[in-house]
């Protein structure tokens, strides 16, 4: 209830904001009604409520050009050329608009007090200070309005550009990953074409099913685990087909939360990166494991894959994928991810911890609603136009 509350708060003030005329109109409305309600009640200078108001309303004769001039003229020069002539606009306009009050009350206010007993005498006289401090408030008040909108508007482009940013980023990392992980895979169908294989159809339908998930999910910004383990069901089978029995390969991927959702093609680069430096460079038997577990709110991945022994260390941030991953990572989970790769004497093991939103950890069921990790609403920050 109070959720709803604070957005149906901040619409408002976001319709408001948007619209030039409401929002000065309400300016001055509740200036005129406040200041009537200061003189009449709380400092008790004025006679009655209905001359308070009207009072009120007689100064934005004054007021409102005044004010518009501060806002939109001099404000700007601030920003603006020396300051020396800021400084000389700045006494200008206050000379001129003091000037301009005292020949309003000369010839319109004053008057309208003749024969009228009043609390104080300062509604008789033209050049008394009082009748002069509503003018500085409300000038005061407006122009750090005008100020604070300005800052506010500033850094709501500076957030909504680093959201843009943000996202272009995370656009061109997906781009760097749909040919690198194509280019595997039609490599493979190609090294199976050469021998006439019958297992090619199998391989074109594996395929199929992987171009699917890349045209059709590969821009989401979430997609469920279950989705996710299908394309590396598929693409583990791509590449049992293409290195045949030399290759023992053992996957575990149970239990899984349905409602679990994780970028997509994060996790395919680092099974690809197990073969490309593993079943690629050796030579006789070859070794992949790939287990995938939630425990808690952590979805964890151990990749494992067999290597010579005389094989140097790999380069923690060699090739692409591995490179792609980490910059991924580094965007959508930070401070939420651990990647770790171990070089063992004859294997290399990479291991990901990637904390999960808290409905991932559920049991299977409905899916719960996706959280936008990759895509920030960023329409939602851009800057309204004055």
């Amino acid at each position: 209830m109070a959720q709803a509350e604070n957005r149906g708060l901040a619409r408002g003030i976001q319709a408001i904001d948007e619209r030039w005329w409401l929002r000065h109109g309400l300016f001055w409305l509740v200036r005129t009604l406040l200041m009537a309600w200061l003189i009449m009640y709380v400092i008790h200078v004025s006679v009655s409520l209905r001359l308070a108001l009207r009072d009120m309303l007689l100064q934005l004769v004054v007021l409102v050009p005044a004010t518009y001039a501060l806002l939109y003229g001099v404000l700007p020069a601030l920003d603006r050329g020396p300051r020396w002539r800021a400084g000389l606009l700045l006494a200008g306009w206050a000379f001129l608009s003091q000037g301009v009050n005292y020949t309003f009350r000369h010839l319109v206010t004053v008057p309208l007090y003749q024969g009228v007993q009043t609390p104080i005498p300062d509604h008789h006289n033209v050049f008394a200070p009082g009748p002069y401090i509503p003018m500085v408030i409300t000038t005061g008040v407006a122009a750090c309005l005008h100020l604070y909108r300005q800052w506010r508007r500033k850094e709501l482009a500076n957030v909504w550009l680093a959201q843009e940013n943000y996202r272009a980023e995370l656009q061109l990392l997906k781009a760097q990953i749909h040919p690198h992980f194509l280019f595997n895979t039609l490599n493979n169908l190609y090294a199976l074409t050469l021998r006439q294989s019958a297992q090619a159809p199998e391989v074109v339908g594996r395929l199929l099913g992987l171009l699917q998930f890349v045209v059709e999910q590969g821009t989401a910004p979430l997609v469920t685990l279950p989705d996710e383990v299908a394309l590396l069901r598929n693409y583990l089978a791509l590449e049992q087909l293409r290195y045949g029995p030399r290759l023992t390969l053992e996957f575990t991927a149970d239990d899984l939360p349905a409602g679990g959702r994780i970028a997509p093609l994060l996790l395919l680069p680092l099974v690809e990166n197990a073969f490309k430096h593993g079943a690629a460079e050796q030579v006789g038997p070859v070794r992949i494991g790939v287990a995938l577990a939630v425990q808690g709110h952590d979805l964890r991945c151990v990749i494992t894959n067999s290597k010579n022994n005389e094989e140097p260390a790999r380069p923690a941030t060699a090739g692409i994928g591995l490179r792609n991953v980490r910059q991924r990572l580094e965007r959508l989970y930070p401070q939420r991810h651990r990647l770790a790769i171990e070089a063992g004497p004859d294997t290399y093991t990479v291991r990901l911890t990637l904390q999960l939103p808290d409905s991932a950890a559920e049991p299977a069921g409905p899916a719960a609603p996706a959280l936008a990790a990759e895509e920030t609403p960023a329409a939602a920050l851009r800057p309204a136009h004055s």
